[in-house]
């Protein structure tokens, strides 16, 4: 069943990459930043079209962490001839954390009979009007404010006489820090969800969750601040700090409100205690 489940998903994300790879050889534009836009629009497009395919939402889960790995692949194939130290270490971090974000996503994913909770209350509360949601929201938004987030990489990784200087070592070091911080986060409540002996309307409170109400959050926005920071470091824009600031802000009046709406409303009360006991984002270093 699960080799089942994990051919399935690499055989829609094989298409979706070819799809990416055919459209950036056979558009013609100049610009490389262009033709990655536009292959991660197509791909994009395939993916909802795979949604439909499969009537389900989360087809497009495991792209948010998917796509940026496969741009680390085509920068090596295009610039990594003169890379320097430090172009290379960013790369290996943004390939640790794709590869863990996603790793993570799917021994969490129960299979096709699952779609994200967001995604059925969408459906229910949209009705007829979802497909729009779907693919403005659940789509294409993501995708868009990813690349955003990504920009400042096209002057880090086109760059052929970058240095290694302390802005740069700082985007790297930050970007690590937030990986660090979602791999325990992450594991700790998937090692929570296995226990079979919880009890009823209990919230998480051990390792990170001990410290701040949503560790992995705090993990991702500290991932693109460092992104970010790399970009600057190799000239990039002020502008490309845009998809940085559009993640924090994503996280901060979206992702965490619904999150802890939903905590409120299936344990009201051991979730209202854990709100008053610990911080929201900014970690507490005391229990």
């Amino acid at each position: 069943m699960k080799t089942s489940r994990l051919l399935s998903v690499s055989v829609i994300y094989l298409l979706i990459g070819i799809s990416g790879i055919l459209s950036f050889y056979f558009i013609p534009l100049e610009s490389v930043l262009l033709k990655f836009l536009i292959a991660d629009l197509v791909m994009t497009l395939v993916t909802f079209a795979c949604s439909l395919w499969k009537k389900n939402s989360s087809v497009y889960d495991a792209y948010w962490s998917v796509i940026p790995f496969y741009f680390i692949v085509g920068w090596i194939y295009l610039f990594a001839s003169y890379w320097s130290f430090s172009q290379w270490l960013m790369a290996v971090v943004i390939s640790c954390w794709s590869w863990r974000l996603t790793i993570n996503w799917f021994r969490s994913w129960p299979g096709w009979e699952h779609e994200d909770w967001r995604y059925v209350d969408f459906r229910k509360s949209l009705g007829k009007h979802f497909q729009w949601m779907n693919f403005f929201g659940i789509h294409l938004y993501p995708t868009l404010i990813v690349f955003l987030s990504c920009s400042g990489l096209f002057w880090l990784f086109e760059n052929q006489d970058h240095v290694l200087s302390s802005l740069a070592i700082s985007g790297a070091i930050i970007a690590s820090i937030g990986v660090l911080l979602e791999f325990f986060a992450d594991n700790t409540l998937f090692e929570y969800r296995k226990r079979k002996n919880k009890i009823p309307g209990e919230v998480l409170r051990e390792g990170l969750w001990g410290y701040v109400r949503h560790p992995n959050y705090l993990g991702e926005m500290l991932f693109w601040v460092g992104v970010a920071i790399s970009g600057l470091s190799a000239g990039a824009p002020y502008w490309t700090l845009l998809g940085a600031i559009g993640m924090i802000a994503m996280f901060l009046f979206a992702s965490i409100p619904m999150k802890e709406k939903r905590m409120l409303n299936s344990r009201p009360e051991a979730f209202k205690k854990y709100q008053e006991a610990v911080p929201k984002i900014i970690p507490r270093f005391r229990k």
